[in-house]
């Protein structure tokens, strides 16, 4: 899902990717991508399992004070810690330290919508974009529209519209007598999150959630410097298209300047981006930036009538892509499903995918009360996931599903026994390869590396302002697997020059040590 590049930015950009749950401890960075090392490591990468020697009363002693000593390092002063530890198969308490206050999850609550969703929707369940018209093709004309129905997949791509253009060719279509239509009626038309901050809403983590998504509710940016100091900035934007303008304000700095630039959209102008600031003269492309769109719905439908034109498709209504629903009897030109759910597990958690998460939680309200599917409905199935993994929803506020809301808040038990669920689920494999692995893959693949948590921390992790989260499974040496979840609240160390690293520290010796006995 995602393109990764650490590049440097303006203050501005750096302090509103403190916001992002995909990150770990590194606070300038875009989103890790799932590459093909990540999934080779599901394979040769040796998972938690039960067994391993119960532990004696002595060596949960020592353990415990252990990691006492360590959680009282200055980083930590005045943040609001919680830390549970289990023995995942026995249910040993190892420690526990504010196991039932309430926290910010971040990130970590995309386990909850995850879980779910791998419960409730199954492992088969794929999402399926479809594109459809209003009667079967005559003599190469379609009479009537032609639909693009979006099904929920927020992976579809420019190129998979290219395909579905191809394969509507292919049929001998060569004129569409009215227009593209473009259908998200699946999900409501709420396009944020609640309690999301508006600052975020230019960046990739913060995308327009709609049922028909193209790129991941981004458009693909790179920068370079332009001939000359002063002059205007190189843009290259991929894929084109004319249902939003990015506008390039960007100029090109003096060799070795700073780079100031940033995204930035304008209240005004509602489907324009601008890209302001300097990029320094002889500098390298800089990676991709992805802003999001404004207009999901309308990017995909644009693509995909640029994408039949090039394939030789006239269509007749000059005024560009419309919105609307597809008739129940449309004709069924071209489908495509996703990966299944497992895989899409990893899509989700690996890079932590906001958009995805979102998703989720929608089809969840699809599935209960049908179209549209709604953040409301998806609560009422979370909430009964929740009772049967014996969590009290009185627990837990459910505000949306990625957990970039200010306003979502669970217990470190509540995780906890998500993750015990999950465990003793017919699942278990599917979850222990779709988290992150220390020093391996997804958002943990850079952390605790050399130390004994690495290979052995299985873990979603999340961060927005002044919130680091971690929750998942340790393998340990001779105990067997550990379930845990680390919360901290309040943590004012991200404004400190050291504070990242000093975090990374303290949670890698935590971790080392449960890993370690």
């Amino acid at each position: 899902m995602n393109n990764s590049t650490t590049r440097s930015s303006t203050t501005r950009i750096k302090n509103a990717l403190l916001r992002m749950t995909s990150l770990v401890l590194v606070l300038a960075t875009s989103a890790i991508p799932v590459t093909a090392a990540d999934m080779s490591s599901v394979a040769t990468l040796a998972k938690p399992a039960t067994g391993g020697v119960p532990w004696k009363p002595a060596q949960m002693t020592a353990l415990h004070r252990t990691i006492e000593r360590l959680m009282a390092a200055p980083t930590l002063r005045g943040a609001q810690v919680g830390l549970v530890a289990i023995d995942t198969v026995r249910k040993t308490t190892l420690f526990s330290q504010n196991a039932d206050q309430e926290f910010m999850p971040a990130s970590n609550f995309k386990l909850l919508v995850g879980s779910a969703a791998l419960a409730l929707l199954g492992t088969g369940f794929t999402f399926t974009t479809t594109v459809a018209s209003d009667g079967p093709p005559q003599s190469g004309t379609i009479s009537g529209n032609i639909y693009l129905l979006g099904g929920g997949d927020a992976l579809l791509s420019a190129k998979d519209l290219d395909d579905a253009a191809a394969a509507v060719a292919a049929q001998g279509v060569n004129t569409v007598s009215l227009g593209v239509i473009t259908d998200a009626s699946r999900y409501d038309a709420v396009r944020y999150g609640y309690g999301w901050s508006w600052d975020d809403l230019p960046f990739y983590y913060a995308p327009v959630v709609s049922a028909l998504e193209l790129e991941d509710g981004v458009v693909h940016v790179y920068f370079s410097p332009g001939a000359s100091a002063g002059s205007p900035a190189v843009l290259r934007i991929e894929p084109q298209s004319s249902a939003f303008t990015v506008e390039n304000l960007l100029v090109t700095g003096a060799p070795k300047s700073k780079d100031t630039s940033e995204i930035v959209r304008p209240w005004s102008l509602p489907n324009v981006i601008e890209i302001t600031g300097s990029y320094p003269l002889e500098a390298k492309e800089s990676g991709d930036v992805r802003p999001a769109v404004p207009d999901p719905q309308a990017y995909a439908g644009d693509i995909f009538a640029k994408a039949l034109k090039a394939h030789g498709v006239a269509v007749t209504e000059a005024l560009g892509p419309g919105s609307g629903r597809t008739p129940t009897n449309a004709t069924v030109l071209w489908s495509k499903h996703s990966e299944a759910l497992p895989q899409l597990l990893a899509d989700f958690w690996y890079p932590s995918d906001n958009l995805m998460g979102e998703i989720f939680l929608k089809e969840l309200g699809f599935r209960l009360k049908g179209s549209p599917g709604t953040v409301e409905n998806g609560r009422i199935l979370e909430n009964q996931y929740l009772k049967s993994a014996g969590v009290d929803p009185a627990t837990v506020t459910i505000s949306d599903g990625s957990g970039l809301s200010q306003y979502d808040r669970i217990t470190p038990r509540d995780l906890l026994l998500i993750l015990q669920n999950d465990w003793n689920s017919p699942n278990r494999d599917v979850v222990l390869d779709a988290l992150p692995v220390a020093g391996v893959r997804g958002t943990l693949k850079s952390s605790y590396k050399g130390t004994a948590a690495e290979n052995n921390v299985f873990a979603k992790t999340g961060s927005i302002s002044h919130v680091r989260t971690i929750s998942g499974y340790v393998k340990t040496k001779t105990h067997g697997p550990v379930t845990f979840s680390f919360m901290i609240n309040q943590w004012m160390g991200e404004d400190q020059p050291h504070g990242a690293a000093d975090l990374a520290a303290l949670r890698g010796a935590v971790l080392a040590t449960i890993a370690s006995q």
